[in-house]
């Protein structure tokens, strides 16, 4: 029975049509997909145009009495130019305001409106903590990750190309900028804007700072609530919980404003009012089904994979043409939900305390009968289409034998394959990101250029304590373990002063002058996110006289050596 299940899935001998991309790409047919149609620009009524196709995400030009108002600007400049053209395709009345939807495309805002000198730019209140919070503690880890996730490590073209909807590859400048917002509007707040109505609702989505407005003179709702796939409950590359009740109570305010139009953040406007419902309605059920039954399973004692494996979108659901699992996977969303409620922790007792990962491996290569029957035994998976069997079997040997060269290639074949077969296209960007990982033809610690949209060092010297409590992080525990010292660093171009204090294993930030600093050293601000970011070592700072210090050089040197 638990055989036949699986030879339903992609990943184990079911039967997949795949088709090939202009670029090269082979992918599972469900997702060669039309897709976005280029650039266009459509108009909602006479006084609301919709920019699509720009991007991935939707960008609304609002008419007002003597200028107009965008909501969302893009998640890089490059994109930001684009639509800016546009919009002076439309009209050459003057920004009036900006609307952030969320932090995910406030990026592209100078490209509209400059250094946003006498602009109001509108946003959830805690947007702008999210955006220059959001990189710090986890920023390689977000980068390397998100690189995987969105396929930009992929080639450009060939079978395991990266898919042309995920990212606008000729795009050169993918610079920030973004532009700090002038206002955080409360929930349900109404502000009349160069003579726009609008009403504003936080309506968290897949971030917290989202934002749902309401234009009643327009009968029109505006909302990140709603895209033109099922949602990411749950996101591979790593995110904070994404809360379904918040989801599903920002999509009731829009039932209950019964809107005749109704443009997503992603995907198609709604131009009749039974459209509008129809949407809100099916892709709030289609995100209730999920929550409601994965409680049903966890009040039934069941593990987070036999619930995820047991829920089925019922069938007007998973037909329904928004709710295609074409970015992630429905039960990826399952075992998120899970996991966001419950924690870790499966309720299996055996799973407490479990033996050590190399130790199962290697006990399971023994079961085997040794490395060369475990080979076997994957290849023979491989030839009968069982590829998530061959990449879990061995990987156990990847675990105790990371460099075999055999076992690299036949997780690499099995992950090429499932990424071919995958109907998402994040897992299909993992799978053949690690594929190509395992043959050596990328490396994840290198991050690639123009990662769209995030802060990245250049924006991180404006904020030169973030930049200082990155080493919080950074910290070797075991070279750090007998130093008890506390740093004083002045900021000569700034007139600042912070303190660092290594405490035997862990350093804290201090967001002043420390009253018995113990070192002193002198600098600008720039050259210490040099050496924080490692563009500068210490040594080399004191040589150029970059750094000053009455202090011992080499005791200084010591202090920062235990950061990595």
């Amino acid at each position: 029975m638990i055989i036949q299940e699986l030879r339903k899935s992609p990943y184990f001998g079911a039967e997949v049509e795949t088709a090939q991309l202009p670029n090269g790409a082979i992918v599972n047919k469900e997702l060669a997909f039309s897709g976005s149609k280029g650039p266009q620009i459509i108009p909602i009524t006479d006084r609301i145009t919709l920019l699509q196709g720009f991007s991935v995400e939707n960008t609304v030009i609002i008419e007002g009495d003597e200028g107009v108002i965008i909501w969302d600007t893009g998640s890089y400049t490059a994109i930001g130019k684009r639509k800016y053209e546009a919009l002076r395709q439309l009209t050459d009345k003057p920004i009036k305001a900006i609307i952030y939807s969320h932090n995910h495309y406030a990026m592209g805002t100078t490209a509209f409106v400059g250094d946003g000198a006498g602009i109001e730019i509108i946003s959830h209140p805690d947007l702008h903590k999210n955006i220059t919070n959001g990189m710090l503690e986890l920023g390689p880890s977000l980068l390397r990750n998100g690189g995987q996730h969105f396929g930009f490590y992929l080639p450009r073209t060939g079978p395991d190309a990266g898919l042309a909807a995920v990212e606008n590859v000729a795009d050169v400048d993918k610079s920030s900028g973004y532009l700090k917002p002038t206002y955080g509007v409360k929930d349900g707040e109404e502000l009349l804007i160069d003579g726009v109505r609008i009403q504003f609702f936080h309506t968290p989505s897949d971030t917290t700072d989202s934002l749902t407005i309401w234009l009643p003179d327009h009968d029109l709702v505006i909302t990140n609530s709603i895209w033109h796939l099922y949602p990411n409950l749950y996101t591979l590359r790593g995110q904070p919980y994404r809360n379904p009740v918040e989801w599903i109570n920002g999509i009731d305010i829009i039932r209950s404003k019964n809107p005749q139009y109704l443009i997503p953040s992603h995907g198609l406007a709604m131009m009749t009012r039974e459209e509008s419902y129809e949407l809100a309605t099916n892709y709030r059920d289609g995100i209730a089904f999920a929550y409601s039954q994965t409680i049903r399973g966890i009040n039934k004692g069941l593990k987070p994979d036999d619930i995820a494996d047991s829920i089925v979108l019922p069938e007007h659901l998973a037909n329904f043409p928004q709710l295609k699992e074409a970015y992630g996977e429905f039960k990826h969303h399952i075992k998120g939900i899970y996991s966001g409620l419950i924690g870790w922790f499966s309720l299996d007792a055996a799973d407490i305390n479990p033996v050590p990962i190399s130790f199962r491996s290697k006990r399971i290569i023994e079961g085997f009968g040794g490395p060369d029957h475990l080979i076997d035994a994957s290849n023979k998976a491989l030839e009968n289409k069982e590829y998530a069997w061959a990449a879990e079997l061995i990987t156990h040997l990847l675990n105790v034998d990371p460099t075999n060269p055999n076992a690299k290639q036949i997780k690499a074949n099995a992950l090429r394959q499932m990424g071919y077969v995958t109907p998402a296209v994040s897992s299909r960007a993992f799978y053949l990101t690690q594929a190509l990982v395992l043959e050596g033809k990328i490396n994840l610690e290198y991050i690639p250029p123009g990662f769209p949209g995030t802060l990245d060092e250049n924006d991180m010297k404006k904020h030169v304590d973030k930049s200082i409590k990155l080493l919080e992080f950074k910290i070797n525990p075991n070279k750090s373990k007998n130093i008890d010292q506390i740093l004083s660093i002045s900021l000569n171009n700034l007139n600042q002063e912070f303190g660092l204090h290594i405490r035997k294993g862990v350093a804290e930030f201090i967001n002043h002058r420390p009253l018995n600093a113990d070192l002193r050293i002198e600098l600008t601000s720039e050259i210490l996110s040099d050496i924080i970011f490692g563009k500068i070592s210490i040594e080399a700072a004191f040589e150029s006289g970059k750094v000053k210090t009455n202090e011992d050089v080499k005791e200084i040197a010591a202090f920062f050596s235990v950061f990595e």
